[in-house]
């Protein structure tokens, strides 16, 4: 048997290979070490009739069944001499001397080992092995175990799948590669929040997104949650995972199941996505990389707006009205609130006229060195955006140094810093606020050109009187000026974060190691927001606020591991503790109504007003784990871990989980029988159940009041929470078990991976609804039991693969998760999950015997005969009472990728799939209401008799007018509820690789030039050009709700890889 590890510095970027593989892909673009054990075969060769000499040069090429093998290594054994096939299958192996065995592997090939005796030239015919499926996964804390023992599901992504068609938010790149796992990318533009949901909800109020763990430490994924219609001027400051550069990342593993995660602790009920990032090549010398990635950025899709009729109202010319309900436009001049002007569609398309094209461009250098027991990584990665909206972008700064060592045969470190720089201008307001520059087109009169408002460019958009010029001669509440909005309302922040860790290896003997490791996540985040001079909302002489987020957790353990093998049997046990410690304050400063107009100082203030919030939290844990395993086919894992968390009561603080997972490789125990079994490679059947809890955030046992004082007023104000706290709260509980079947086919050319879980979250912490007599609206309480059970399946293939150097690789990940609110409270058996958010056409709720996420609203009123009831004046009638609608979770997801090779040329596209749901589309509503949309055209010279039957049953003969229709239809939940069902063309990359012979006499070693595409069109939707999975707020309150959302961009660019 030979055991290797050998790593070299090449990069994706550095070949291609004429035969493409995920394999080459794992080997060469991550730079992995190949880990694992691999049978030593006999050496197929053929030497070339000239002799070298004794210590000399050893050329030749390394091929299988379908031509050159790229990628494959050599090795002199027992040195670190050693060298690695180009895109040819070519190597040249320098020094080696007479009787030097020279080490020849590839995973999936039989390792060869050919004794040196002078030959010159070596052509080496590799074979596949069916039997190295040894694949090593990175899994819970860090531990490295072999896939095939694993009793649950995981799926890995590389990470060159997440820097070409890159994202400026890395968990975006996941769409589609994952079963089971749900992206939803808010629709606030580049370095908005996205929602990432593992196999359902499984909280009616808490945090539904898994714990993201960067290199065995948990970092804070803090998200947009803001859950408010109206806006309230907030912004979407994004994710805390879009700091992770994508191209420090190696790879992304997601723990799907709380079997898989429970080494994890509380916050990993809902799943871990865990990110493992690089490390030195470990090739001696310097290594150097460079990647450039840039692209223009324009909407996906927009919706159709009609270019026929004017402002005004009831078909009359009116210049104080905020819609589209005039007479046709004849390009006449009218005095308009804006000057005389032709009363003409002109100028009135928001993404050609006042949006812009906007531009990402990202550029990374990676730097390593290494020598025998050093190895260093630097790394710097800066992303310049120029949003889509005029005076508004970002950028991001990302700098990571690493450090590994082999101190002594027994103890080694690794050291690593990671520091993240964000600024960010002018972020899109959400929703309905008055500043948000969608909802505000949804409403402009189409006959207002935005080349209008240029003339007030000079006077700073004011009219004279201070006021903004807007649309309409009364502004009432809101600018009705777009670039009011941009240039004079504002706001900015500036985020600056450090994610670092330590750890000591320790290895005592071969079978007992113990790893010291301490983490830390510390962020400084700074936002302030101005309110102009002149704002008609509000304070009308102008404010400003600022607002200072300070985070830090620190994450210590230690893990013992202990090995052993007798025979058959073998044994991996671990043991070990965490503290976690987390600290967070803000401080929010707001200087009330400017004093001086235009000076934007706190001090500068009216009514100056601080607040200050401090939070701190503690969990305490002790751990352990035993896989046991059989003749390499049979394999039990069993887990056990208790914490005790400072958030809740003494006598509930502590809480104990259990998982136990089981897997039997009977395709293993079958070759061992001498049983032959045709064209299966690889089979497994594996179960896992587990126990995991979840505590609660701080200062939710007892009542308390916050103060605040006025400190120019002298004012004093201390004030209650508007909830009840319970000073008995105890733990949540998921329970969840997995079945699961992994296939593979025809020498590993197909595989499949299926899926069936369960899973229940009782004890939930909710805050249930109380009468308003207790003077509070909710209390807090331990209920509910939510069940999600569904099934997954990943398919991959490679259908095609020629001798002539062509493939075709294919990935298919397909899922459904149904959710059932089996029980909440003896008190309350429906919760509205939106209530206090501001909606009142719409209620998210979770109800007994429901699903979570059910959408509640007003129907049209019908018969027995399910016609609609139309009333005595033409308009339908609305049912008294809401009524079930739809649900806002898709019935199931698919993600289909493809990877074609040719030689040095490469192809690559992901279609997903978002099948059933349902949404409200509030952008319609609006749209239609204010007589812009195009859907308002019919019936508007002759009227509308609208379909259905009055109330004594006779069809409906009333004629009402367009403007009336759609007006009656703004009550009407059921008019805008549409199939959320939406089909994209996600990403596409064409690539070419440059052959090494044609750079032979640059300094290059490699180069990779691609054209990208991100979201290149939606292939199917319902919701008439507007994107049904645009919301403004990753909160749980509103998912199913969109109103006034950017709409989604296509990016199309270059990418362009160089390694010196």
């Amino acid at each position: 048997m030979v055991r290797q590890c050998i790593i070299y510095s090449l990069t994706k970027s550095s070949i291609m290979p004429r035969k493409f593989r995920f394999t080459n892909l794992i080997l060469i673009a991550a730079a992995m070490c190949f880990s694992g054990n691999t049978m030593a075969g006999e050496a197929s060769v053929k030497y070339d009739a000239a002799v070298s000499e004794q210590s000399g040069r050893v050329t030749g090429t390394v091929e299988d069944e379908f031509g050159s093998v790229v990628g494959a290594s050599l090795l002199v054994k027992g040195t670190t001499n050693g060298t690695i096939t180009d895109t040819d299958g070519h190597f040249a192996l320098d020094g080696v001397k007479n009787g030097d065995v020279i080490q020849i592997s590839f995973i999936g090939y039989v390792s060869q080992e050919i004794v040196y005796s002078g030959q010159a030239a070596l052509t080496v015919k590799l074979r596949e092995d069916s039997q190295a499926l040894d694949e090593v996964v990175v899994t819970a804390l860090g531990i490295k175990r072999e896939k095939k023992a694993l009793g649950y599901a995981m799926q890995e992504v590389k990470g060159e799948k997440l820097t070409e068609t890159r994202d400026a938010n890395v968990a975006n790149s996941l769409a589609g590669k994952v079963a089971g796992v749900q992206i939803r990318q808010n629709g606030t533009g580049v370095g908005g929040s996205t929602k990432i949901l593992i196999r359902g909800n499984n909280s009616i109020s808490g945090n539904n997104q898994p714990l993201i763990v960067v290199d065995g430490v948990p970092i804070d994924n803090f998200s947009s949650s803001t859950a408010d219609m109206w806006g309230s001027s907030l912004v979407d400051k994004g994710s805390g995972i879009s700091d992770i550069s994508p191209d420090d990342i190696e790879s992304m593993s997601v723990l799907k199941g709380p079997a898989a995660a429970a080494l994890y602790g509380s916050r990993a009920g809902n799943g871990v996505v865990m990110i493992t990032t690089k490390k030195s090549s470990g090739n001696k010398g310097v290594g150097i990389s460079y990647n450039t990635n840039l692209t223009f950025d324009s909407p996906m899709q927009t919706p159709e707006f009609q270019n026929v009729y004017g402002q005004g109202t009831s078909g009359n010319f009116d210049n104080d009205a905020r819609a589209s309900w005039g007479p046709k436009m004849d390009s006449s001049t009218k005095e308009m609130a804006l000057g005389n002007l032709p009363y003409a569609a002109r100028d009135n398309n928001i993404y050609k006229d006042f949006m812009r094209t906007g531009s990402s461009w990202t550029n990374s250098l990676d730097v390593s060195k290494s020598t025998e027991d050093i190895t260093f990584r630097a790394a710097i990665t800066r992303l310049d955006n120029k949003a889509v909206l005029p005076n508004s972008g970002m950028d991001r700064t990302s700098v990571t140094l690493r450090s590994t060592a082999k101190l002594a045969k027994w103890l080694s470190t690794d050291i690593k810093v990671n520091y993240v720089n964000q600024n960010a201008k002018n972020r899109i307001a959400l929703a309905q606020d008055p500043n948000n520059v969608f909802y505000e087109n949804l409403l402009m009169p189409r006959s207002i050109g935005y080349s209008d408002f240029l003339a007030f460019e000079g006077s700073d958009w004011k009219r004279p009187d201070g006021s903004p010029a807007g649309y309409v001669k009364t502004v009432n509440g809101t600018p009705r000026n777009p670039y009011w909005s941009a240039y004079r309302n504002g706001n900015s922040d500036k985020r600056d974060r450090y994610i670092s860790l330590a750890a000591l290896d320790f290895t005592f003997t071969d079978w007992l190691n113990l790893k010291l490791r301490t983490g830390m996540d510390n962020y400084t985040f700074i936002y302030d927001h101005t309110r102009a001079t002149g704002n008609p909302y509000w304070e009308t002489g102008g404010s400003f606020r600022v607002q200072t987020e300070r985070f830090k957790e620190i994450n210590s353990d230690f893990l013992f591991t202990a090995q052993g093998n007798w025979g058959d049997f073998g044994i991996v046990g671990t043991a070990g503790g965490n503290i976690m410690y987390r600290s967070s304050t803000s401080n929010n400063d707001f200087s009330g109504e400017l004093v001086i107009p235009d000076f934007y100082s706190i001090s500068n203030g009216k009514a100056h007003d601080a607040s200050f919030w401090k939070s701190r939290k503690q969990i305490n844990s002790i751990y352990a784990t035993a896989s046991l395993s059989w003749a390499n086919y049979l394999y039990l894992d069993l887990t056990a871990r208790n914490d005790w968390s400072s958030t809740l009561p003494k006598e509930n603080s502590s809480y104990f989980y259990p998982s136990v997972g089981g897997s039997w490789v009977f395709s293993q125990m079958l070759n061992q029988m001498g049983k032959e079994l045709g064209a299966l490679t690889f089979g497994k059947l594996r179960v896992s159940w587990a126990q995991v809890g979840n505590d609660t955030e701080p200062y939710q046992l007892l009542n308390y009041y916050t103060t605040n004082y006025d400190t120019k007023g002298g004012v004093f104000n201390v004030s209650s929470k508007d909830w009840i706290a319970n000073p008995e709260l105890k733990s949540e509980t998921i329970q969840s078990w997995e079945l699961g079947l992994e296939l593979k086919g025809f020498d590993n050319r197909v595989g499949l991976d299926v899926s069936y879980y369960k899973k229940n979250a009782f004890d939930q912490i909710l805050k249930i609804s109380v009468p308003a007599a207790t003077g509070y609206r909710y209390k807090m309480v331990n209920a509910g039991n939510i069940q999600n059970q569904g099934w997954e399946i990943a398919l991959n293939a490679n259908p095609v693969k020629t001798s002539s150097g062509f493939s075709w690789e294919t990935i298919l990940n397909w899922s459904q998760n149904k959710n059932k609110i089996i029980e909440l409270t003896a008190d309350t058996k429906k919760q509205i999950l939106s209530d206090g958010t501001g909606i009142s056409i719409l209620q998210i709720v979770a109800e007994e015997g429901g699903a979570f996420g059910d959408l509640y609203g007003y129907a049209y009123e019908r018969d027995a005969k399910n016609n609609i009831v139309i009333g005595d004046d033409g308009k339908p009638v609305r049912a008294s009472d809401m009524k079930l609608l739809g649900n806002n979770q898709p019935e199931w997801m698919l993600g289909w990728s493809n990877d074609f090779s040719y030689k040095n040329f490469s192809l690559s596209f992901l279609v997903d799939l978002n099948y059933g749901g349902d949404v409200y589309m509030g952008s319609i509503q609006t749209g239609t209401g204010q007589g812009n949309l195009a859907l308002t055209l019919p019936g508007r010279e002759e009227g509308i008799i609208v379909p259905g039957v009055k109330a004594d049953g006779t069809p409906n003969d009333v004629k009402i007018s367009a403007q009336e229709y759609w007006g009656s239809l703004s009550g009407i939940t059921e008019s805008f509820m549409y199939d959320a069902t939406s089909i994209r063309f996600r990403e596409l990359s064409l690539g070419y690789s440059f052959p090494r012979k044609l750079l032979a006499k640059t300094p290059f070693t490699g180069l990779k030039a691609s054209l990208i595409a991100r979201n290149l069109f939606m292939i199917y939707s319902k919701t008439e050009g507007f994107d049904p999975e645009a919301g403004f707020s990753n909160g749980s309150s509103v998912q199913g709700y969109e109103i006034a959302s950017m709409p989604t961009m296509r990016s199309l660019g270059v990418n362009l890889s160089v390694s010196f």
